[in-house]
């Protein structure tokens, strides 16, 4: 798994990592906000308060903020073996759950599989913050996703039973038409950015996927659905006309999520999945009659 190095200056060493430290576990954590991984590993660092960890995961990576032969101060035991031997991993989006949260789940139990593997460890090696003190942490995937599921989830990605390759990332790229600059914004793939530009209405879009075929079409504000089309063989929407809606599916065997911003209410709706080709209201992204100005899609 990729990981971002954001390390934290020496000169904050004393507060935030002053022990030399031989890891003999990891720890998992879950921030309790919806702060991305390089929001939460920014403030960690930004702060002088004596809290401190050497990740943070989000859906889409990891960031590291402490090297990872210093200690951190997270597990709430003090000079303990968590605070002193402990790798310590943030887990984002534990405030709201949903879609992201799964994702940010996902990607650290691979960082967890990841540093096992580095290190000759097996999955006794992985603990909770609970381990260590009465706090309810990690407090989601203990609630919600179980934490013998984490565990198992860990193992699949340690052992990969199945002696086969992982699966190649199907990958989606796209890009909207901006209807105040009129002109076709820069590609964007899967969640890395958005498309759009927040105030600017959207009335096109052009879209591709590294394997197979994805087929979309758009709404127009006060119109109507719009013909679906296959890959970059057209875009979809009409130059200059504001769209207020967006339907996706692939034949990949993959699900496709799309999500839009909307101009009015400044917010993001929730991401969505497919549709029926033969039910133009089922699955589509958007508020009819509210212009979009940004979009998100990724595949899984």
């Amino acid at each position: 798994m990729k990981i971002i190095k954001k390390l934290v200056d020496k000169s904050k060493y004393n507060i935030k990592c002053p022990f030399k430290m031989t890891a003999t576990r990891i720890v998992i954590h879950e921030t309790a906000n919806d702060a991305s991984a390089e929001n939460e590993i920014a403030y960690m660092i930004r702060n002088n308060n004596e809290v401190s960890y050497h990740f943070a995961v989000d859906d889409i990576k990891a960031v590291q903020g402490l090297p990872l032969d210093r200690n951190g101060w997270h597990a709430s035991d003090g000079n303990g073996k968590g605070n002193r031997e402990g790798i310590a991993i943030e887990i984002c989006y534990s405030k709201s759950g949903g879609e992201r949260w799964r994702k940010a789940v996902e990607n650290g139990a691979r960082l967890t599989a990841q540093l096992l593997k580095e290190r000759g460890w097996g999955i006794d090696k992985v603990t909770k913050h609970q381990d260590y003190c009465t706090k309810y942490c990690p407090h989601r995937i203990l609630g919600e996703y179980g934490w013998n599921n984490f565990l198992d989830l860990v193992k699949g990605y340690l052992e990969n039973k199945s002696g086969k390759q992982p699966e190649k990332k199907i990958s989606v790229t796209y890009q909207v038409w901006d209807n105040v600059q009129n002109k076709w914004l820069p590609n964007v793939t899967d969640l890395t950015d958005y498309a759009g530009i927040y105030g600017h209405d959207i009335c096109c879009v052009f879209a591709n996927i590294t394997k197979g075929n994805i087929y979309y079409k758009v709404h127009t504000k006060g119109g109507k659905w719009l013909p679906q089309v296959k890959n970059r063989e057209d875009y979809a929407g009409i130059l200059n006309k504001s769209i207020d809606a967006l339907m996706m599916k692939t034949n990949t065997g993959k699900k496709i999520y799309y999500a839009v911003h909307l101009k009015k209410s400044n917010k993001w709706l929730p991401f969505v999945t497919g549709y029926n080709a033969k039910d133009s209201n089922n699955g589509y992204a958007g508020i009819l009659g509210q212009e979009i100005d940004g979009i998100k899609i990724y595949l899984e």
